[in-house]
């Protein structure tokens, strides 16, 4: 009688475990299994080692710190949009309604500028928010923080860049002074 689980041999027919594996023997006897002659030519073929790589670490439940990141960055890279398009709304009311309504605010190419910063940092906070968002999906089960954070980085990214593609060209436009093409008046 031989064991179902690992097929070596019983020593008495009423054993309820096998001495190799430890697996339970059930009640009813099994037949015996002949065994399965070999020729003793037989040539092995020679085992060969399969390198170990570095295991790829457990993704933890839940967003992670990644995810995190991700949403974070792409929260301020949108927010910092909002801010530049405020300061462009009050630099274009700066240029046209006169100095009395706002005294104390700074012209409009000083807010056109303080807004072209603003929107490059925004750019960089989406870039960020993107690179952690990589990071995350490797490292960090996929969750709805992480997607919603890819998300607001590609908004915060466009919203940031037209901005400030259109504030370059406003500040050419007003830093080159206007002068009459010259001829006959």
């Amino acid at each position: 009688m031989f064991c179902p689980n690992c097929g070596e041999k019983l020593d008495s027919p009423n054993q309820r475990f096998c001495a190799s594996c430890g697996s339970e023997i059930g009640s009813t006897p099994f037949p015996e299994v002949p065994q399965i002659q070999t020729e003793e030519n037989q040539v092995s073929t020679p085992v060969s080692l399969v390198p170990v790589s570095e295991s790829k670490p457990i993704k933890a439940e839940g967003p992670g710190s990644y995810s995190k990141r991700v949403f974070a960055f792409a929260f301020f890279s949108l927010v910092l949009a909002v801010i530049g398009f405020v300061l462009e709304f009050l630099a274009f009311f700066r240029f046209i309604i006169p100095m009395y309504i706002f005294p104390r605010l700074p012209g409009g190419p000083v807010l056109l500028t303080i807004a072209l910063v603003i929107h490059f940092v925004g750019i960089i906070f989406g870039i960020v928010s993107r690179i952690s968002s990589s990071k995350a999906r490797k490292l960090e089960i996929e969750n709805t923080l992480e997607k919603v954070g890819r998300v607001f980085a590609i908004l915060g990214i466009i919203a940031n860049f037209i901005p400030l593609v259109i504030i370059n060209i406003v500040l050419l436009i007003i830093s080159v002074p206007f002068s009459p093409p010259p001829g006959p008046l």
